[in-house]
């Protein structure tokens, strides 16, 4: 069976809006085994809320646009989810929201982190050597 691979909300976003990074975000409908966290849908909520105004038209935006990327939603321990985080954010040093993303993304098995945080991408070592995953941008 082919490995599961966690999507960032940033690559969602991008094929969503079609912005700056719309072609390599293009590349998600040749892939499968898609998934993502709550963290995420959080994320996408939140995006869609701010620029719509209307909370039923952010929920369907929200709903479509995890459709449209093909990407699975899959829940999370929260309780697992904030000790890992905890634990990997002392190793990786990065924002609050990218580490509770790369700690769900190891809680659920995932090997591969798809996303196009620079910040990220930058500490890819780092976060491969702690968590086993491999960050994919996409290039």
């Amino acid at each position: 069976m082919d490995e599961i691979k966690y999507v960032d909300t940033n690559v969602i976003l991008s094929l969503v809006e079609e912005d700056a990074n719309f072609e390599r975000a293009r590349k998600l409908k040749e892939l499968t085994n898609l998934v993502t966290g709550e963290i995420t849908q959080l994320e996408l909520n939140s995006f869609h809320s701010r620029k719509l105004k209307d909370e039923i038209k952010a929920r369907a935006s929200t709903l479509y646009s995890l459709e449209f990327a093909n990407v699975k939603v899959i829940e999370v321990d929260w309780n697992k989810l904030f000790r890992k985080a905890l634990d990997f954010s002392y190793k990786l040093h990065l924002k609050t929201l990218d580490v509770l993303q790369i700690a769900s993304a190891f809680l659920l098995g995932s090997k591969t982190f798809i996303t196009f945080d620079n910040d990220i991408i930058n500490k890819r070592e780092i976060v491969k050597k702690y968590t086993g995953l491999g960050v994919n941008d996409l290039t």
